[in-house]
């Protein structure tokens, strides 16, 4: 009796009911259960990615630091006094500064200076260190090293103009004259003349002076025993060109114009080896001048 009680309490209907409400709390439980791991889930990334970022701090802090204390190593080395590189070799890295020059600011064999001569004005050419009309930057050579002063003589000549050629020294000079055999060391002051028309007692005087026997100088610092440049030396020549210029008369007369052309620089410039003050010596090497 108790049986059939219990079964005419829950219906067929009733009992589908049931199911249908048990299957939706499966459901539910299922999707708090999946929701639950993906917030612990995004938790754990959360603290792997706290603590990732909190390592890169720590290393950059640390890189920071070691930066600052290079950069103030760095400050207290220029702080002082740099020595300069050995001049004997060209595969040094040059001292950087704000006088550092670069080839650009050098010299190079080949270079041609044309020097016109004006009737009633002296031509001065000056070649120097830091100053004059050819500035080399070496050490090797002085301020006012070597001047030249050009100067027309004759002015009344209405078919030839003749000059004189004064040089004037400073610092050490090899001189070689048209026809001489070898260089020679020149005096404090020395004068040539140019000139067909002129002559000129106890002094030398040329014709003309062509570019296959021109005036060859080199300056330099010392001279050895022999004659020779000890270091290293700038050699130029020295020519002219006849040019048919107009007189006051109307007429053409022949003048010249002069040359300077730098024929070779022994053994070279050394610009690893440069100084502070943007000078630059010769390069070093074995045995005597040439």
């Amino acid at each position: 009796m108790i049986f059939a009680q219990v079964m005419k309490a829950y219906s067929v209907e009733e009992i589908r009911l049931l199911e249908e409400k048990m299957n939706t709390y499966e459901h539910w439980v299922f999707l708090l259960i999946l929701l639950v791991a993906v917030l612990v889930l995004v938790s754990v990334l959360q603290r792997l990615t706290i603590a990732k970022l909190k390592s890169f701090e720590s290393s950059k802090t640390k890189l920071i630091a070691k930066g600052f204390i290079a950069n103030e190593d760095f400050d207290r080395l220029h702080s002082r006094d740099v020595a300069i590189a050995d001049i004997h070799t060209i595969t040094q890295t040059p001292i950087h500064s704000e006088m550092t020059i670069g080839g650009k600011d050098l010299l190079y064999p080949g270079l041609v200076f044309k020097y016109i001569v004006n009737i009633d004005t002296n031509k001065v050419i000056t070649i120097g260190q830091r100053e004059g009309n050819i500035v080399t930057r070496s050490t090797d050579v002085l301020d006012n090293h070597l001047t030249i002063v050009i100067s027309a003589d004759d002015v009344s000549n209405l078919e030839i103009l003749s000059y004189t050629l004064e040089f004037r020294r400073e610092g050490k000079v090899l001189l070689q004259l048209p026809g001489a055999r070898s260089f020679r060391e020149m005096g404090m002051k020395e004068k040539i003349h140019v000139s067909k028309t002129l002559s000129f007692d106890g002094e030398s005087c040329f014709e003309s002076l062509s570019s296959k026997f021109p005036i060859r100088f080199r300056i330099g610092s010392r001279v050895s025993a022999d004659g020779k440049f000890k270091s290293g030396y700038f050699e130029f020549h020295l020519f002219s060109k006849d040019v048919f210029e107009k007189t006051t008369n109307g007429t053409k007369r022949i003048e010249k114009h002069f040359y300077l052309k730098l024929v070779k620089i022994f053994p070279g410039y050394d610009t690893a080896g440069q100084t502070k003050e943007g000078l630059v010596p010769m390069l070093g090497r074995f045995g005597g001048g040439l």
